[in-house]
C-alpha cells in the first residue's frame, strides 16, 4: 500500500454552482433516458416478505441477462450513486438496484421499531430471493446474474449458495469473506499512519479494540470504530484510490435522479440502526471460509488496494471455493470502489467475463426510421 500525499487545491471537487440540484438531476434524468423502444426505465415499489421496497430497472434491451446489484454497508445504498458509473452497463445488462429493507428509498417511511426484528442476514438473503422471483417473472428470465458489493456481497454469496438454480454467475466486488479480518486491516492502517509521521491517528488507532472476531472486548459490534478504521484507512488509498475521503461519494449520490429531498434526508440521518440487533452480530459471525463449494460460476472483481474488504482474503477465499468455473479479476489501482475508480476496466470485465457466463446480449433488430 503506497501512502498518499495530502491532496493539491486541483484534486478538491468545485463547490457547487449553478441552477441547483433541481436542475442537476433533471439534466441527467434527461441524458439517461433509455431512448430505445427495446429498453427498459422503471422506478417501482415491490412487496418483498411483507415490506414495500424499491428498485430501480434500467437497460437499452428488454433481452439482455438481467444483473441485479445488492448494495453495501449494511445501509449504504448503490442507487442514488449509479448515475455516476452505470449507463455504459445498459447496453449489455438490464440493470436493477435494490434498495434493501428500511435503506435509501425505502428510510423515510420506515417503522424501525418494527423493521429491526427483522434486520439479520438470513431476512435481508429472503428478501434478495424474493427480489429475484419478482424479475423473473416481470421480466419473463429464467437466471439472473447477481452482483454482491461489499456487505451485499456476503448477501450474494448465501443468496447463491441457497438458489443456484436462479441464478447464471455470481459476481463479488469488494467481497467481504470475514469480520476476522479486521485486525489485519487495523494493522495495515495503523502501519500507512505511522509511515506518515501521523501521530494524532496513530494514538487514535492504537486505542481501538480490535478483537479478532470482529467484535469490542464486550461483545458488541463495533460499528463507529469500523466506520473510523475506514476513514483512515481512505487517507492512505484504502477506500478510494487517489483521494483521502469519501466526501465525493456523498456528493454524487446528493444528485441522484431516483430521490427526492425527503429521501436523501433520510438517507443521511444514518442508519447505525440497522445493526444494533441480530444483524451487527451477523456481520460479526459470518465467515465466508466455511462455504467451500458454490453451484454456479463465481467472478470476483477486487481492488488491489482495498483496505476495506482486502484483496488478500477475497483472493484466498476464491482460491479454495470449489464452484464450476472462477476468476479473478484484479484492479491494480483501485481499493474499495472499483466501478468508479477504474470505470473502463470495470466495464471491460463485466462484459468479457460475466456476460459469456450469461444468455448474452441479442444485437438490435434493423428498425426503420
Amino acid at each position: 500500500m503506497s501512502e498518499s500525499a495530502p491532496p493539491s487545491p486541483d484534486d478538491t471537487p468545485p463547490a457547487p454552482s449553478g441552477p441547483g440540484r433541481a436542475f442537476a438531476t433533471q439534466t441527467l434524468a434527461a441524458l439517461r433516458r433509455i431512448a430505445t423502444p427495446e429498453g427498459i426505465e422503471r422506478l417501482e415499489q415491490v412487496d418483498v416478505g411483507g415490506d414495500r421496497q424499491w428498485i430501480c430497472i434500467r437497460g437499452r434491451h428488454r433481452a439482455n441477462p438481467v444483473l441485479l446489484v445488492i448494495h453495501g454497508g449494511p445501509g449504504t445504498p448503490a442507487m442514488p450513486l449509479s448515475w455516476a458509473y452505470q449507463s455504459p452497463w445498459e447496453d449489455f445488462f438490464t440493470v436493477v438496484n435494490w434498495d434493501q429493507r428500511g435503506v435509501g428509498r425505502n428510510a423515510a417511511d420506515a417503522d424501525r421499531e418494527q423493521l429491526l426484528p427483522t434486520m439479520s442476514l438470513e431476512r435481508i438473503v429472503s428478501d434478495g430471493e424474493a427480489v429475484i422471483e419478482h424479475l423473473r417473472r416481470s421480466l419473463g428470465k429464467e437466471r439472473i446474474a447477481v452482483l454482491g458489493y461489499s456487505w451485499g456481497a456476503l448477501v450474494g454469496v448465501f443468496l447463491a449458495a441457497r438458489r443456484p438454480e436462479l441464478l447464471s454467475v455470481y459476481v463479488g466486488t469488494g467481497q467481504a469473506v470475514s469480520a476476522a479480518f479486521e485486525p489485519l486491516i487495523h494493522g495495515e492502517v495503523l502501519a500507512a499512519a505511522r509511515r506518515a509521521g501521523d501521530e494524532a491517528a496513530v494514538r487514535e488507532l492504537e486505542a481501538m479494540d480490535v478483537a479478532a472476531g470482529g467484535t469490542g472486548s464486550d461483545g458488541v459490534f463495533p460499528l463507529e470504530q469500523v466506520r473510523a478504521l475506514r476513514r483512515h484507512a481512505a487517507r492512505y488509498d484504502g477506500m478510494w484510490y487517489g483521494r483521502p475521503d469519501l466526501q465525493l461519494m456523498t456528493d454524487l449520490c446528493s444528485l441522484a435522479p431516483e430521490y427526492d429531498e425527503r429521501d436523501l434526508a433520510a438517507w443521511r440521518a444514518g442508519s447505525a440502526w440497522i445493526v444494533a440487533g441480530s444483524l451487527g452480530q451477523d456481520l460479526a459471525t459470518c465467515d465466508l471460509r466455511s462455504l467451500r463449494s458454490l453451484q454456479v460460476p463465481v467472478v470476483l472483481l477486487q481492488g488491489r488496494y482495498d483496505l476495506a474488504t482486502p484483496h488478500a482474503a477475497a483472493a484466498a477465499w476464491l482460491d479454495a471455493l470449489d464452484a464450476p468455473s472462477k476468476q479473478l479479476v484484479s484492479f491494480e489501482r483501485s481499493a474499495h470502489f472499483v466501478m468508479l475508480e477504474e470505470p473502463g476496466r470495470f466495464l471491460l470485465a463485466l462484459v468479457q467475463h460475466v456476460l459469456p457466463l450469461t444468455e448474452g446480449a441479442p444485437p438490435f433488430a434493423r428498425l426503420p426510421r
